[in-house]
């Protein structure tokens, strides 16, 4: 990396007694600071990111996994003032006061918008499986008005991460992600690869095992608490405890199993404040209670093999990190203020997100699981015969049959021939996605050659993909028994790996708790590149279970894992998608209907068919748009008429709308967008729109309101301020700033177009690219002026990458009614040179829901010249 400094006071020991700063030296990166207790690095990374970091030993590092992109230091000014040292770049003034050592972060003008927290930046000696190692923490203040968001997906229901309590740990249905958004405007990415505590609680509650259910007995045990019985399985314990807390307050209560549990429940004084149930549920979650002084009691409920730990803490104001198995301590602060800005400059610096093909943005039919290459080809014949819409068909595990666990090889007497099966799925114009593993059986004859080239972690399942020789091993493994007979997509499942088990092993890289959160990471490697070194007329397209910053440069979508089938979960799976998505990585999805379903009443019962109705409305406005469910057969004609016939509905919106999601993709890819959009993105600065957790924008344009109660018919839904807004069913004006109610019968979902859009709808298809978008409607929402741009290409392929694309510009002057078609910039093989544009006007009644309107303002052919359109 070049250096630039304008250094504007001389360099040289600072030695006035009392203060932490000893001296300072200027680097090729930034600046180092020799304090009284260590090192402080100031690195500027960008005009709006700095990084920082403080270490006790010159040898303290690991290699550098998330910023591997080729960036040049900015310019930036040192200030040497007599009280401070402040670093200056355009965006961002990082400011050190000599006699505390205290950092602040300001924008250009001087206001700050992040400080740490006064002497809370610590590292304390340690040892990691006996190597030297630290406790890194930091603590940074938190105003009372603040909203945090991020750190990954989590089942804990928690929108506003401010003053939550959360262990970052890999497990089924929780990624985590050390990076926060504030409406601040900021950005924090905590950058250490192994376990952290985010707001640690390090009070304890001595808790007492309670007498199990006599033999015998019947299968549930009730518990009484003020909100009801609540119910105790036979495999579930009792615990009891007590605890005194010194002063009213808000308290932070942490529940820590130390491993996966089916149960988690805590009752505060007859009143539950955890009260989670799946046959999977992470190790750890917390709330937020309000206590008064003095003695409580406190019941707690999980799986009888779990060893339960229960610790609080006040609530303070302060947001805290703290890593266990560090080698230093190390942060990056971006500024936007807007998200995007945060967002984009993290990805320019960690790796941009290359595009899907576009039929990735299609629909994706997933079940567990079909058993045979005919099932999977009469299948989607099925769905064609139905005309009901679908361009992936993915196939779960255990089809290596008598090949042996995980073996990525089709067991020929369900997939004889799998060229030929592929290729019929193909033929129907469906492309196939493949359930792959890290685990694969060591006994097989695949297996067997990992083992001799010493490829598995040892003692352990998993193959060690830290090592370039297993990363290798493994995608040759891949490509010749899966590629080979044309496999589109990968389905990479349990890539945590499972159940936190890097913990106490050691790897290629080392330790396995100093990596302890980037082994999703390595896995998706191992297939971007190999496929990239393989191909290049397919896009590489990996769904996958867990991740880790940086990941989103291999071309990966993620989804919730083993979720539940309630209200309540599917309520959650909203929640952790939006903090998921403002953490960077922009392609999520989940299992609609929930994994984990009713059994054979799934089919009839029309309670469920509402959950699963409405589940599958707001899926439809996910990145990915996908269905899965344990031991069910997910398809729509399942469910009967009325539910097929819904889901049809939500599939012609998603098709019409691939234009716009698949020009949406491309600003993903240019120019660090993202697609599922929590308000904090767009309406920072109003606090009603920032606080809603059950609202999110679909792209720029599209704000989504699912439902997400049973048996409800209207929503009550806030509209941004100094916006107007266009109800997408009916097409009527509504002025922002307000809740409203507005109707929501089961065959809608609440759907809102900002004033200002332009959004291109395509022709009705049953697959993406069934037919030429010779021809599309151009709905204009007035009110504001506009603009979008229309992005096309070769569908699945890299020639975008060097400039084989063409956008087509659309600018609406709201003042004088014009709408401005500008040139066409660029071409592609096989590029339409003609084709029509219908314009239409969006008002009440016209230019509304699904269907094309007859009601064209004007009808443009178009060229590729400019045209100007007065409505």
């Amino acid at each position: 990396m070049k250096f630039k400094c304008i250094l504007i006071l001389c360099i040289f020991p600072i030695l006035c007694l009392g203060q932490v700063v000893k001296s300072y030296i200027q680097t090729p990166e930034g600046i180092d600071i020799f304090l009284q207790n260590g090192t402080l690095g100031i690195y500027p990374l960008s005009n709006n990111a700095v990084r920082v970091k403080f270490l006790k030993n010159p040898g303290g590092k690991l290699p550098e996994l998330v910023f591997t992109s080729v960036t040049q230091t900015p310019n930036f000014q040192l200030f040497d003032l007599p009280s401070k040292l402040k670093i200056k770049t355009k965006k961002i003034i990082v400011s050190l006061d000599k006699q505390t050592g205290r950092l602040s972060f300001a924008d250009y003008s001087g206001k700050i918008f992040l400080c740490e927290k006064a002497a809370s930046r610590k590292l304390i000696p340690d040892s990691t499986m006996h190597e030297p190692s630290f406790v890194a923490e930091e603590s940074f203040e938190s105003p009372a008005d603040e909203y945090l968001f991020g750190l990954g997906q989590f089942q804990d229901g928690h929108f506003n991460l401010k003053n939550i309590t959360r262990q970052l740990i890999q497990v089924n249905s929780q990624i985590s992600i050390p990076f926060i958004y504030s409406s601040k405007g900021y950005g924090l990415l905590w950058h250490q690869y192994g376990l952290t505590d985010y707001n640690p609680t390090d009070n304890f509650v001595t808790l007492e095992k309670q007498e199990s259910p006599a033999s015998g007995n019947s299968q549930v045990e009730e518990v009484t608490t003020t909100s009801g019985t609540q119910k105790v399985s036979q495999d579930q314990s009792v615990f009891l405890g007590r605890f005194n807390i010194p002063k009213d307050g808000q308290y932070s209560m942490f529940l820590n199993l130390g491993e996966m549990g089916n149960r988690q429940l805590v009752v505060i004084d007859g009143k539950p404040c955890i009260d989670q149930t799946n046959r999977w549920l992470p190790p750890a979650v917390g709330a937020l209670v309000n206590l008064k002084a003095g003695e409580h009691q406190v019941k707690v409920v999980c799986k009888s093999n779990s060893i339960p730990k229960l610790s609080w803490k006040v609530t303070d104001n302060s947001t805290t990190f703290r890593s266990p198995n560090a080698k230093l301590l190390d942060f990056v602060v971006f500024y936007g203020p807007s998200a995007d800005s945060v967002l984009a400059s993290y990805r320019n610096l960690s790796g941009n997100v290359p595009m899907l093909p576009l039929w990735a943005y299609g629909f994706w039919q997933c079940r567990e699981r079909y058993s045979s290459g005919t099932q999977l080809v009469e299948t989607v014949k099925e769905f064609r015969k139905r005309n009901i819409p679908l361009d992936v068909i993915v196939q779960d595990w255990q089809y290596w049959g008598k090949y042996g666990w995980g073996v990525p090889k089709f067991d020929e007497s369900n997939y004889p021939n799998p060229t030929n099966f592929i290729k019929e799925l193909h033929d129907l114009n469906a492309h196939f996605s493949i359930s792959v593993w890290e685990n694969l059986s060591q006994d097989s004859e695949i297996g067997k050659d990992y083992v001799a080239k010493k490829l598995f972690i040892p003692n352990s399942p998993w193959v060690d993909v830290f090592n370039p020789l297993a990363r290798e091993t493994h995608w040759n493994a891949l490509n010749q028994n899966l590629f080979t007979h044309g496999v589109d997509s990968w389905w990479m499942d349990a890539t945590e790996p499972e159940n936190d088990a890097l913990k106490g092993k050691k790897t290629y890289l080392g330790s396995g708790d100093f990596y302890r959160l980037t082994y999703p990471l390595f896995v998706s490697r191992a297939v971007y590149e190999g496929q990239r070194k393989t191909a290049s007329d397919k896009r590489v397209c990996i769904l996958t279970r867990s991740a880790f910053p940086g990941q989103q440069r291999y071309g990966i979508i993620n989804w919730s894992g083993d979720i539940g089938s309630t209200w309540d979960a599917y309520k959650l799976q909203i929640v952790a998608g939006l903090n998921y998505t403002i953490t960077g990585f922009p392609y999520w999805t989940t299992d609609i209907g929930g994994f984990f379903r009713p059994g054979q009443s799934q089919y009839t019962d029309s309670k469920y068919h509402e959950l699963l109705t409405r589940w599958y409305q707001w899926g439809a406005f996910n990145p990915i748009f996908r269905i899965h469910g344990y031991q069910s057969e997910t398809e729509p004609w399942k469910y009967g008429q009325s539910v097929e016939d819904n889901m049809r509905k939500m599939l012609n919106l998603r098709y019409r709308l691939l234009p716009y999601i698949y020009s949406e993709a491309w600003q993903i890819t240019k120019s660090g967008s993202t697609l599922m959009r929590p308000m904090v993105m767009d309406f920072r600065e109003d606090a009603k729109a920032t606080d809603q957790p059950f609202e999110f924008l679909f792209g720029k344009s599209i704000l989504v309101a699912p439902i997400t109660e049973p048996r409800v018919t209207e929503r009550e839904i806030y509209l941004p301020k100094n916006i107007i807004w266009f109800n997408f069913w009916n097409g009527e004006k509504i002025k922002g700033g307000k809740t409203i109610k507005t109707p929501a019968p089961l065959d809608i979902i609440p759907l809102f177009v900002r004033a200002g859009s332009i959004i291109p709808f395509g022709k009705s298809v049953h697959y993406a690219n069934e037919k030429p978008a010779d021809t599309l409607e151009i709905r204009i929402y007035s009110g504001a002026d506009g603009k979008f741009s229309l992005y096309e290409d070769e569908f699945d392929n890299y020639h975008y990458e060097k400039g084989v694309y063409s956008t087509i510009s659309f600018l609406w002057s709201d003042a004088i009614k014009t709408l401005t078609i500008q040139d066409r910039k660029g071409s592609f093989p096989g590029m339409l040179t003609k084709r029509k544009f219908n314009i239409v006007l969006v008002s009440k009644g016209k230019g509304a829901g699904i269907n094309p309107d007859s009601k064209i303002d004007k009808m443009i052919s178009f060229s590729g010249k400019k045209i100007v359109v007065k409505l």
